[in-house]
């Protein structure tokens, strides 16, 4: 999705081939979210986006990001601390989050069909995977002089 949505025109073009009708504010969190690659919250878009969307709501992004998460805009990270993060690259991938400073960055890709290759105990049915490595960032692993 990031190269896709870099422009106006091929965002509008990007929401409605995913079933959206493109409005100002799913235009406008659909390019932030291309741009900054970063996992953020709800509340992080909000706060970059605000001063440029005055009428823009937190409620509003909290619904568009849903929504692009339906339509497979967007995928979202549950940290094991309850935060939802969200991400605009949807195939499947691994992250990596530091324990010190809460970065959340992109590894490899996974295989697509990752849940039907775990044993599973009888009956369970996995629908999708999730794969996070906590650790140290490499900035916070040099500064770190516990190692």
């Amino acid at each position: 999705m990031r190269e896709k949505a870099a422009t106006e025109p091929t965002g509008r073009r990007h929401l409605r081939a995913h079933g959206l009708t493109p409005s100002e504010p799913r235009l406008a969190i659909l390019a932030w979210l291309a741009g900054h690659p970063i996992h953020p919250t709800i509340d992080q878009i909000f706060r970059a986006l605000r001063p440029r969307h005055p009428t823009l709501s937190r409620t509003t992004v909290y619904n568009v990001l849903h929504a692009f998460v339906a339509h497979g805009l967007a995928t979202v990270i549950r940290t094991e601390d309850g935060e939802l993060r969200f991400d605009g690259r949807t195939d499947p991938h691994a992250h990596f989050k530091c324990t010190r400073c809460g970065a959340l960055e992109d590894l490899g890709a996974l295989p697509g069909d990752l849940p039907r290759q775990v044993a599973l105990p009888q009956g369970f049915r996995a629908d999708e995977a999730s794969l996070v490595l906590w650790g140290l960032c490499p900035a916070c692993a040099a500064a770190d002089t516990t190692h």
